[in-house]
């Protein structure tokens, strides 16, 4: 059985009903992300795991416990929110171990799990701090601490690092995967940063409109999205409107270029898409004028246009090699298992 099971979870606020029949089962010290726009009800799922929310309807079990209608301090769950939320009177040690404080644990085995969790944090000297004497990363990572310490079932963390700049967040998501992993806990981290959830991610849950788009790994996820809104808001996506000639054969027509699909394919009109890093210039394809060429380090972006579609395609750099002019006229193709289809 699963260790955390969210059983057909409803939940509205009077009218709005913003999370309709979300189920999901995790398995123990799995890493899940919520990963979705603002107002796709990531969030309000978390808060009802928590028990900051009550579910309309549905369950939610840990370990097998119906915990559903239990207040949040008895069901053993650890939570970091995108504020911090550290006590400003205390020290980080103090920080650290309230929950433990809170729970009767001694003294000195408060002061041992502290120890161990300043540790794990990789800030061991800073005990005597207070919070406003740390970087904002460092108050991250002592809020992980504190919600770590008291040894909880699931690990929360609700867009922990969207405070923090680019390089710090680089760092500190790698470390709380690592802490995890060596844990053994099993986490929902939400988020909206689609880098963050495939990097760190055992599986995602891509959550549109208070339903789950899509539940799979970054891998299929990213190459193999279900839906068109899991397709567009996931990495960038090239579309073109694809006029299907032989639906069995799986020929279709883009621009008056002809492109083999070798699929069945609906009748009719359909989405052809492709990721930027899997379209390439080359002798046959669809007809395109380069716009620009951007210089990104590891990569050479081209911006073209065909018809109305504007395009974006990836290019590894390689010193030396001759790159398409802006106003240059070329053509375009994918290999055929790159190409998505979607529903007109």
């Amino acid at each position: 059985m699963s260790f955390l099971v969210l059983d057909h979870l409803r939940k509205s606020f009077g009218p709005t009903r913003v999370v309709d029949d979300f189920s999901l089962s995790v398995d123990k010290g799995e890493f899940i992300s919520f990963l979705g726009p603002s107002g796709c009800g990531k969030t309000t799922v978390l808060r009802m795991v928590a028990g900051f929310e009550a579910p309309s309807d549905g369950r939610i079990l840990i370990d097998g416990q119906d915990v559903t209608r239990l207040r949040p301090n008895q069901r053993q769950i650890g939570m970091v929110f995108q504020a911090y939320a550290l006590f400003p009177n205390l020290t980080v040690a103090g920080n650290v171990g309230f929950g433990l404080r809170v729970a009767g644990v001694p003294r000195a085995a408060r002061a041992d799990r502290v120890a161990e969790m300043l540790a794990l944090i990789g800030l061991p000297d800073l005990g005597g701090r207070y919070p406003w004497q740390l970087s904002g990363g460092q108050q991250q990572r002592v809020a992980l601490a504190r919600a770590l310490a008291p040894s909880p079932r699931v690990l929360l963390l609700d867009e922990p690092l969207s405070a923090l700049d680019a390089k710090i967040r680089l760092s500190l998501r790698n470390q709380i995967r690592d802490i995890q992993q060596q844990l053994g806990i099993t986490t929902i981290f939400v988020t909206h940063d689609q880098e963050e959830a495939l990097s760190i991610s055992d599986r995602i849950v891509v959550m549109h409109r208070g339903i789950a788009d899509q539940t799979g790994t970054p891998s299929d996820i990213y190459n193999h999205p279900a839906t068109g809104f899991v397709a567009g808001f996931v990495g960038t996506l090239n579309r073109f409107s694809a006029e299907v000639v032989d639906p069995v054969a799986g020929h279709v027509r883009v621009e008056g270029a002809d492109i083999a699909l070798g699929r069945l394919l609906p009748p009719g009109r359909v989405t052809l898409a492709a990721r930027p890093e899997s379209l390439k210039v080359a002798p046959e394809g669809i007809p395109a004028r380069i716009t620009g060429v951007e210089f990104l380090g590891s990569v050479h972006r081209l911006r073209a246009r065909a018809g109305g579609a504007e395009l974006v395609l990836d290019r590894f750099n390689a010193p030396g090699e001759a790159l398409p002019r802006p106003g240059d006229h070329v053509r375009i193709s994918a290999a055929p298992a790159a190409w998505l289809v979607l529903p007109e």
